[in-house]
């Protein structure tokens, strides 16, 4: 195999290696909104995150906008 064609064949499998390694990052990174709503919640309880919605989440409740809290292992 020449010098040419062995760079070329090196540089198409570097191209396919990083399109490949990032698009599963590029597809993950949504970024979560971070309202006033839940910093105020996060300064409450927390561990939790702002969900797209704009709802409080943390492993035990669910906390919405409208001040209204769900228990999330009995769904209420």
């Amino acid at each position: 195999m020449s010098k040419s064609l062995f760079l070329a064949a090196l540089g198409a499998g570097a191209m396919i290696a990083l399109s490949v390694g990032t698009a599963p990052a590029a597809a993950q990174a949504q970024p979560r909104p971070d309202t006033e709503f839940c910093a105020k919640k996060r300064a409450q309880d927390p561990g939790g995150i702002c969900s797209p919605k704009g709802e409080y989440v943390t492993p035990e409740k669910v906390y919405l906008p409208d001040g209204t809290v769900k228990n999330r292992n009995t769904g209420d």
